[in-house]
């Protein structure tokens, strides 16, 4: 008797052998996409939260809203200022990014990884009250290959007598 595989044995032996590389390559590709995806929307969630925290603390610092008018909305929000030199504050959208404008000065509040899609400020006051503004952003993936977007919303007052 000769020892050895027979060439059905060595081709039963191949099929399972690539079957189970094909199971396992298969297995890392769906982690490192996972991990991507992960990665953007900690971004995502990274942008909007620092984004609903700098427009919060710049209208609760605020004295009066200059645009919305009082029951409307916009796309841009602005601000008077106690502090002269940051009249206006005004938050709008740039090249799909959250900018700011304090006087002279402005800035991003949003990276180049995300772009801001939308972006919504309504103007909630009352008369004689102090103000209120409801702020919605929606910021989405700047990858085209993985589509994720989320939307913040939340309510801010201006705080009386700043």
């Amino acid at each position: 008797m000769k020892k050895g595989f027979t060439l059905i044995e060595f081709l039963i032996y191949i099929s399972i052998f690539a079957s189970v590389l094909v199971l396992i390559f298969g297995f890392f590709l769906d982690e490192i996409f996972s991990n991507i995806k992960g990665n953007i929307a900690q971004e995502i969630q990274e942008n909007g939260n620092f984004s609903i925290f700098k427009i919060s603390r710049e209208i609760k610092r605020a004295k009066s809203i200059n645009f919305p008018p009082q029951g409307s909305s916009g796309n841009y929000l602005s601000l008077e200022m106690a502090d002269s030199s940051l009249n206006p504050t005004v938050f709008d959208l740039s090249d799909g990014k959250l900018r700011i404008t304090q006087g002279s000065n402005s800035y991003f509040l949003t990276s180049d990884s995300v772009r801001v899609t939308r972006i919504s400020f309504s103007n909630l006051s009352f008369s004689q009250t102090p103000g209120i503004v409801k702020v919605e952003i929606e910021i989405s993936s700047s990858n085209p290959l993985y589509p994720i977007s989320t939307v913040f919303k939340s309510s801010f007052s201006l705080l009386p007598n700043q």
